[in-house]
């Protein structure tokens, strides 16, 4: 709506107070009491009727107006419409009429130009054709000349021809396909071919052979030089055959001396293959030098081809007699093969192309003029751009071809065939095993400092081990740095698993030294420094496989690192250092065997002597565990002594306990006595290690050990010794929550009880006990009529009479039996009078 419209819609005239009657929330009730809030404002009611009728009719002329002026605007914006339409249509007749004339005068122009296209094409095609006739008569005439030239040897004007011949036939070669033009090209390539077989035939006269007097006769002085530039001419494809061809006729003399299988082709003559390659070297700077550009690099070309031929000979020395071979003479010859190789590496390095020869070499065309050349059109040849890219690219891989890679062209030939030589090695180092830990070779090695570390964690090196073990490891790097020196591939790996097999063998013969399994006798003082010597031998090649691992891995390739790992030969060791651990625990128990016979055999059940100062056996104990510990102690390393006593505490708690369940009856007299005599066990398992050790002290978490695992002895003979202990309620409050406390265990105490003339604990009060059960039976039964459960304690207490061995047994069950008859009865009615 325009803004005429609104001033039509504007009822009051006043733009700037909204009218309430416009608002969208309008509501007439609130409007209207508004307007009327009280009765006294009734009066102007009439008035405000009125305005509103006015305001109302206002708005309808206004809305007429506007509806007028709206249709008038309609029909003004059709009649422009119309008006517009009508000037696009003539707008449209005048561009189609220029568009005809436009092309009325393209037809006037292209009948005036069509004949001067005509003619400027005749005219190049004219160009063409002439251009083309004098390429032909060119590349004829360059034919001809370099046949003539060629046939006199005139090398150094027919490498500059051969340049021209080349160009000119490219143009050609679309052309192919026309006989007379197959001919010519034909032609060119008989001339280029035999002027190609000319000239080998010329460079192998230098050998001599049949007519090779006569073909030097013929060549000019300074041949050489002009034959060089021929070849050049000719393509690197040439330069390769004419080197290659040198090359394999001077290795003619050599394949007479060294081919298998002649007397020195076998691998003892490998020096005296070297020693030729260098006197024929000698033998070329002497000799032919000046006849090949030094750009050709012959001498690498006469290496290379020198190493392919020793190489296939090598390989069928190998493949046929590898087996037999020497390996250490297989080794010896890689090795001056490889530094053989190295010297040439560095003697011939590969160098890239350089520019300057290139442009001197590819600008010949472009720089000779008509005179030199021969040639009657000289201005038909090009700059030479295609021809000196082409050429550019060959020359760029015959700088490849002649700069081989020289390490690893004879040395990797015995890849194949090193097996031998590690079955060789591994032979070896298991002929040093068999050798130095034979019965009374293999001595015992002491590293102990001169001054004793007396740190809590000092210590940690073996102290004894045999020398088989530091030997081995040093024949094992011999071997993994002369491997290392020609192979760091399979064959370092093969070795490394010969290491392995080595090393599990070693254990082996470690784990050989200890007791055998099972065996209960205790060791002599020789044998126990002999397993504390395994233990200070396996904890060395612990320590020591890592640092062989980790030279390995700085040596090795890295396609085999993740599979280099000596972890099972650690674990197999570990597992040597346990079981002899475990050897040195059984043997020091073993010496303690008439000790805790003594134990055994005292009537602990009868015991009822005061308890005084401790019995026999543990004065044995202790005197014969300081003397037990006292190789130990001198022969093992810190670490692994600490380990021990903590195992052998263990195991003798363990023991004594079982000792103390094998007694079957204790009295309290003899359990408080087996108390004292623990106290002076424990005193006495502080002090050996510390004895044994010339008085260097054990650690603190020793001392807690021997108190932790004698506490669970000492436990349980409170139990047996203390007087009140008569139920499984006390002894179970009494073991705690220990791993020992188990019914079974708790069952096992109350049968141990015995009092002092030996028979059960429990004997002395069951009758109180019996007793007072009966007793509460009767009462239950004369409160509730029932006469049962009086006769059935009776018959248990007759039967617990008869067989007093079971007495605890037999008060569970009255205990069991009386709680279900309660139970019956409080299932009775009211009216008996018994409340539960």
């Amino acid at each position: 709506m325009d803004d005429d419209l609104d001033d039509d819609f504007d009822p009051l005239g006043n733009a700037e107070e909204p009218d309430p009657l416009d608002a969208e929330n309008f509501n007439a009730v609130d409007y209207i009491n508004r307007q009327f809030p009280n009765e006294a404002s009734l009066s102007g009611l009439s008035n405000f009727v009125e305005r509103l009728k006015a305001q109302q009719q206002q708005i309808d002329e206004n809305i007429g107006a506007a509806v007028r002026r709206q249709a008038a605007t309609g029909r003004r914006a059709r009649t422009d419409l119309g008006d517009a339409k009508l000037a696009i249509r003539e707008l449209f007749e005048r561009i189609k009429a220029i568009k005809a004339k436009a092309e009325q005068s393209e037809e006037l122009v292209s009948d005036v130009c069509r004949d001067i296209k005509s003619l400027d094409m005749a005219k190049r095609n004219l160009t063409l054709t002439v251009t083309a006739l004098k390429r032909l008569v060119m590349l004829v005439t360059a034919l001809e000349r370099l046949r003539s030239l060629a046939s006199c040897r005139k090398y150094d004007e027919a490498s500059e021809l051969i340049h021209a011949v080349e160009e000119l036939a490219s143009h050609f070669q679309e052309l192919a396909h026309v006989p007379r033009v197959a001919d010519l090209l034909e032609r060119k390539a008989a001339v280029l071919g035999d002027l190609r077989q000319q000239v080998l035939q010329d460079y192998a006269s230098l050998h001599g052979g049949a007519g090779s007097a006569t073909r030097q006769e013929l060549l000019p002085q300074g041949w050489g030089l002009a034959a060089s530039q021929c070849v050049e001419a000719l393509g690197p494809a040439m330069r390769r055959e004419v080197v290659t061809q040198f090359c394999l006729r001077i290795l003619e003399g050599y394949k007479d001396i060294f081919q298998p299988p002649k007397e020195a082709s076998g691998l003892e003559t490998a020096e005296r293959r070297f020693a030729w390659l260098r006197r024929t070297q000698r033998e070329y700077e002497d000799k032919y030098a000046t006849t090949f550009p030094e750009s050709w690099r012959v001498p690498c070309g006469l290496c290379e081809h020198f190493c392919h031929v020793t190489r296939q000979h090598l390989v069928e020395i190998l493949s046929t007699s590898h087996h037999a071979v020497d390996p250490e003479l297989m080794v010896r010859v890689l090795r001056k093969s490889i530094d053989f190789e190295n010297d040439l590496a560095r003697k011939y390095p590969i160098d890239a192309p350089r520019d300057d020869d290139e442009d001197n070499c590819l600008g010949i065309i472009g720089s000779l003029g008509s005179d030199k050349l021969g040639l009657k059109y000289p201005d038909v040849l090009g700059s030479g751009a295609t021809g000196k890219a082409s050429v550019t690219a060959n020359r760029g891989g015959a700088e490849q071809d002649f700069a081989p890679r020289f390490r690893g062209i004879i040395s990797e030939c015995f890849d194949a065939y090193l097996s031998t030589w590690v079955k060789h090695e591994e032979k070896q180092l298991m002929d040093i095993l068999e050798q130095s830990t034979a019965p009374g070779s293999d001595k015992m090695l002491d590293q102990a400092d001169e001054e004793e570390n007396e740190e809590e964690d000092g210590g940690l090196d073996p102290r004894y081990l045999y020398h088989s073990a530091p030997e081995l490891f040093a024949a094992m790097k011999g071997s993994m740095t002369r491997c290392a020196g020609f192979s760091t591939h399979n064959t370092l790996f093969d070795v490394f698993q010969a290491f392995r097999k080595v090393m599990t063998q070693y254990a082996g013969r470690l784990s050989g030294i200890l007791p055998p399994i099972g065996s209960r006798a205790p060791m002599d003082s020789k044998a126990v420094q002999a397993v504390c010597c395994v233990i200070g031998t396996a904890e060395y090649c612990d320590e020591t496989l890592p640092q062989l691992e980790e030279s390995l891995l700085k040596v090795i390739s890295s396609d085999f690192e993740d599979r280099i790992s000596f972890s099972a030969e650690q674990e197999l060791l570990q597992s040597v250092v346990n079981r002899a651990n475990e050897a040195l625990v059984k043997s020091v128990n073993s010496s303690l065997d008439e000790a805790f016979s003594k134990m055994t055999r005292t009537n602990w059940a009868a015991f009822s002597q005061d308890v005084g100062d401790h019995s026999a056996y543990v004065g044995d104990i202790s005197e014969k565990l300081p003397n037990q510990f006292e190789p130990i102690a001198t022969h093992l390393p810190k670490i692994h002594y600490r380990f021990f006593c903590n195992k052998f505490v263990q195991s003798f708690v363990a023991r004594f306990v079982a000792e103390i369940y094998t007694c079957r009856k204790i009295s309290q007299q003899g359990a408080q006595q087996l108390l004292l005599d623990a106290a002076h066990i424990k005193t006495s398992l502080f002090e050996a290690p510390v004895i044994a050790g010339q008085g260097r002290q054990m650690p603190t978490a020793y001392s807690n050990y021997v108190l932790r695992e004698m506490g669970r002895a000492e436990t349980i003979l409170k139990v047996l010794s203390s007087p009140e202990v008569v139920d499984a309620a006390s002894i179970m409050a009494m073991l705690g929550d220990g791993p020992g406390a188990s019914e079974a265990v708790v069952q096992q105490l109350l049968d141990m009880r015995a009092a002092g003339d030996g028979s059960d604990g429990l004997a002395g009060n069951s009758g109180s006990v019996e007793q007072s059960l009966r007793d509460e039976a009767d009462r239950f039964a004369a409160a509730t009529g029932v006469a049962s459960i009086g006769s059935t304690m009776n018959y248990l207490g007759d039967a617990l009479n008869q067989n007093r061995a079971r007495a605890s047994e037999d008060l569970k069950k009255i205990s069991g039996d009386m709680k279900k008859n309660f139970q019956k009865l409080s299932g009775f009615p009211s009216s008996l009078g018994v409340n539960f």
